[in-house]
Order: structure tokens, then sequence, then C-alpha cells
């Protein structure tokens, strides 16, 4: 069906989605076939006549019309051929005058050479491969039974003026004009599904273009280098970040990203130290490799190089680049951030019991007389200064907790020794579930007992005192791979678990809120975590529990 009055008429007969960039290179080409056509329609006129005997023997060929319509054409061809260099918008227009010229040209030269009209047969395959190609189902149905009827019509001509053989002449008319309506359609049909196809690519090519704009676009926003090279250390991606870092020169920076990126590390003796590495990984088969280099200007750089596997065109190398000198500086900001935070909470952990201190101390001068006052007095004196006492404690220990070089070790007997410690004898308050006794892990025995003291301390002091109230499970067979310790008491909430391991929280008036906090980084020191848990939430059956996760450690 045509297209609405709103869009343009040369559009409605041939539709933009044949109007594409491949379209336009097919278009030049079907126009270099016109000019060839035009070129041995005219040879043929001007040849054939001087090698037949009469009758067109005896008429020169420049008095045929024949001739000077084949000699328009010419010229027409080349000029659209011309106009298609020069001109690359309104392809539909060109389109429709191209098959306008060529039906007028090729039917005009059949009723006027002079020659039988089964000559001019298959000349017809422009015009109609032309509105396959690019026209609607219409334009390329209107062509074909266009040129049929121009077909039938020489036929019927040369049958009403007795021309001898018109009635197979007719019979052949229909049959080529059957077999132009089926190339019409085939033409048709195959340019709808490239038309798709086309779309599909243009689509797929402009998110692909997107999607390159977009990595470009990241690789140039990090903070930190990055490299990508090919299997051959050919440099593909270079950004700005990785060209100070290693002190490229601007002429091979500018090489590397953006003419073309075939620049090669050996050839960037600043980079020498990434391609030793990159060497060093492929021949120990490494998939990642995490190493500190120097530069030759003595800038200290962290790689991290990562094997690109199962990339088009072969394998690729990533290498990110990071200065030493930053991450230290950092490092050493956030740990200034954390001691002025731990300094603060401890200043104001401290003020409140030397608060209490000083109060009683004025009050003591008042009751001097009052031993029963001056006693209550000295017990609140005496819990405070422990208060404080305790909080020092807490904060020494911290720096307290480098594990020694120790070994694999068995948690069965500690955690057997800590159960007879904590449960009274005969209650079964407290539940020990071991699965594997010979189990064992990479802790440090000491670290791990002020762990467990710490989590076993919390879960008596909100555990019920029914039997099983409080459980110990070791899991792992061979290796330890959890230690829980779960309470049948209040869960925490759901809010507060994410500062459960900070330092100084806490919801108990008889502590200081250092206990979780040195029992997470005493784990973290060991290569474990200590996380909370909640088995069954949302149930009556619900427990919470602090669960040890270890790590599995080197084989010995």
């Amino acid at each position: 069906m045509f297209a609405p009055s709103t869009t343009p008429v040369g559009l409605a007969f041939v539709p933009s989605s044949r109007l594409g960039r491949e379209r336009l290179r097919t278009f030049r080409v079907l126009a270099v076939a016109r000019v060839l056509m035009a070129l041995m329609l005219l040879g043929w006129l001007l040849l054939l006549p001087l090698l037949q005997a009469a009758p067109h023997a005896e008429h020169p060929p420049l008095a045929m019309p024949g001739y000077w319509v084949a000699l328009a054409y010419l010229g027409q061809t080349v000029l659209s051929l011309w106009w298609s260099f020069r001109r690359t918008d309104r392809l539909a227009w060109q389109v429709l005058v191209v098959i306008a010229v060529d039906l007028l040209a090729f039917a005009t030269l059949q009723f006027t050479a002079g020659y039988p009209a089964r000559e001019f047969s298959l000349i017809y395959a422009l015009p109609v491969l032309a509105a396959g190609i690019y026209g609607t189902l219409s334009l390329t149905l209107f062509v074909a039974a266009l040129v049929t009827l121009v077909l039938l019509g020489s036929a019927a001509f040369a049958l009403f003026a007795g021309v001898a053989e018109a009635e197979p002449r007719l019979l052949n008319a229909a049959f080529v004009g059957a077999a132009y309506f089926a190339v019409a359609v085939l033409t048709w049909q195959l340019s709808q599904r490239l038309a798709r196809q086309e779309a599909r690519a243009s689509a797929s090519e402009a998110v692909a273009r997107r999607q390159m704009a977009l990595n470009q676009r990241v690789i140039e926003a990090q903070h930190d280098g990055v490299i990508v090279v090919d299997q051959h250390m050919v440099l593909e991606a270079l950004n700005p970040a990785a060209q100070q870092l290693l002190d490229l020169p601007w002429s091979d920076a500018v090489t590397a990203r953006w003419i073309g990126g075939r620049k090669a590390l050996r050839d960037l003796p600043v980079a020498d130290v990434v391609r030793q590495e990159i060497e060093r990984m492929a021949i120990d088969g490494e998939e990642a490799l995490e190493v500190q280099v120097r530069t030759p200007s003595g800038r200290k750089l962290l790689l991290h190089l990562s094997l690109l596997d199962g990339l088009p065109g072969g394998t690729g190398y990533l290498i990110v680049l990071q200065d030493l000198r930053e991450i230290d500086a950092r490092i050493q900001q956030e740990k200034l951030a954390a001691m002025g935070r731990l300094v603060a909470s401890v200043a104001h952990e401290i003020r409140n019991p030397l608060g209490a201190i000083g109060q009683a101390n004025q009050l003591a001068k008042e009751f001097a007389a009052d031993p029963a006052q001056l006693a209550r007095l000295h017990h609140l004196i005496g819990q405070n200064v422990e208060r404080i006492n305790r909080t020092v404690e807490d904060v020494l220990e911290l720096g307290r907790t480098a594990p020694r070089e120790v070994g694999l070790m068995r948690c069965a007997p500690l955690l057997r020794e800590l159960h007879a410690e904590f449960d009274v004898p005969g209650a079964g308050r407290i539940g020990l579930f071991i699965q594997d006794d010979m189990a064992q892990m990479h802790f440090d025995a000491l670290h791990l007992r002020r762990v467990l003291v710490n989590l076993l301390s919390n879960a008596r002091r909100y555990a019920s005192n029914l039997p099983r109230s409080i459980e110990i499970r070791q899991l792992g067979s061979e290796r330890v791979g959890e230690i829980q310790v779960s309470n049948d008491g209040p869960l925490i909430d759901a809010e507060l678990r994410a500062q459960l391991f900070e330092p100084f929280r806490t919801t108990s008036s008889r502590g200081v809120g250092l206990g979780l906090y040195i029992s997470h980084e005493l784990c973290l020191r060991n290569g474990a975590r200590l996380l909370y848990r909640v088995e069954r939430e949302g149930t009556p059956q619900a427990r919470g529990s602090f669960v040890i996760q270890t790590a599995p450690g080197p084989e010995v």
C-alpha cells in the first residue's frame, strides 16, 4: 500500500528503509550497469545493420530513430551516474526517474528500432530489478505489469499488422511477462529481508558505537591507570592516568590512544616493567597477578594484571596501575580518621565515669561522719574506676592483636573447655555440637579464646535459663568451616546490625561496647570473618547467632 498523504511522494513509492548507506552503493552499481547497457544498445544499433543483409543494410544507422533514442539514453545514464556521486540526498526521486527513463527508452526502442521485438524482451530486467530492490510491492507489481503490457502490445501490434510468426510472439510475450512478475516478487522479497537485516545491523552498530563510547568514557575517567594490550603486546586502550603514571611521552600517547593503537609495549621503554610482568605471567600460565614495580623515573606502582580470554581476535591483557604513594596516603588518612574516632569515643566513654567519681568525691566531704554513705560512695568510685580500667585495657588490647606465626589448631578441646567453664554443672543451659572432633583451622589460639569468651559472655547475658538456650556448634569436616554461638534471647534489630561491630556500640549499662569490635578485629587479623546471622527469622523459633567463618588456609 502507498504511504499516507503526509509522506513525500518519492517515499510513498520508495520507502526510507530502502535508502540506507548500502543501498546507495547498490544504486551506483545499478547506474554503472545502465551506462554499460546504453553502450551495448548503441553498439548493437550501429553494428547490426552493417552485418545484416537487406533491408536494414540499405539504411544508414544515423538515419534510424532508434539510434538517437539510444544516444539520448546513454547521455541520461551518464548524467544519472554523475548525479548519484554528487548528491546523496533525494535518492527516492533518483530511483523513480531511473525506472521511468528506462521504461520509456526501452519501449521507444522496441517500437522504433525496426528489429524483431524479441530482441528487446530481456532489457526490461533493469527497471524491474530497480523497482524490486528499492520500491514498494505496489510499485514493483506496477512496473512488472507495465513491462508485460508493453511486450503484449508489441506482439499484438505485429499480429494486427499481419507479421509472420505473430502468434508465437504473442505467446512468448505472455511467458516473458509472467517471468518478469516472478522476478519482481522474488526481488522484492529478498529486498525486504535485506532491509530487515540492514535495520538490525544498523541498530546493533548504534548500540556497539554507544557501548564503545561509554567504555572509553569510563576508562578515561578512571583515577587508576588502565592499559589493554593484545596477545602480541600491542596497545589497544590507554587512559590519561596510565600515561601519567608511566611518564609516557605525549607523542607515543597520541599514537596509542587516537591513531589506531598500533604501538607495541616493546617500543615504549618506560613501559618495559609492565611488559616483563605480562611475559612472566604468560610463562607461568597465571590468569591474574598483583605485583609492585618501579618505573625508570623511580615511581612505585602496584600492577593488577588479568588475562582476558575468549575475546574476538585472540587473548588480551588488562593492566590496572595504582600509585603506591597515593595508596599509602589514603591508608594513612583512613588510619588517622579511625584513630580520631577512637580517641573521641574513648574520651566520651571516660568522661562519664570521671564525672561520677568527681561527684562522689564532693559528696564524701559532706558525709564524712556517715560511715554507711561513705561506704556507698567508695563502692561507686570503685565501680567507675573499674569501668575506666576496662576501657583502657580494651583499647590497649587493640595494639596487641597481631597473630603469632602458628599452624593448624584443633578447636574441639578449646570448645569443650569453654563449655565446661560457662555452663553450670548439670544445668545443660549450653549445648555443644562438634561435627568433626579432629577438624582444624588456622587461628591464633589466644585470639580464638578471647573471641569465644566475648561471644559466650554476651549470649549468657541475653539468653533464657532454659536447657540449650545457648548453643555452640563447630561445622566442617577435616577443616573447620564455621563456629556458631547462638542463643534464644531477643534478636538484634535490623537497623542496628550494620553498626554491630563498631566501637562503643552497646545497649548494656555494664559494658563499654568494645567486646564485639575487638572480636571482629581479631577475626579479620586471623583471616576469618565475624558476622551476625538470624536463623528462621520471622518465626517463633528464630535464633540469633554470631558466626566465625574461617579461611581455608594453606595446606600443611
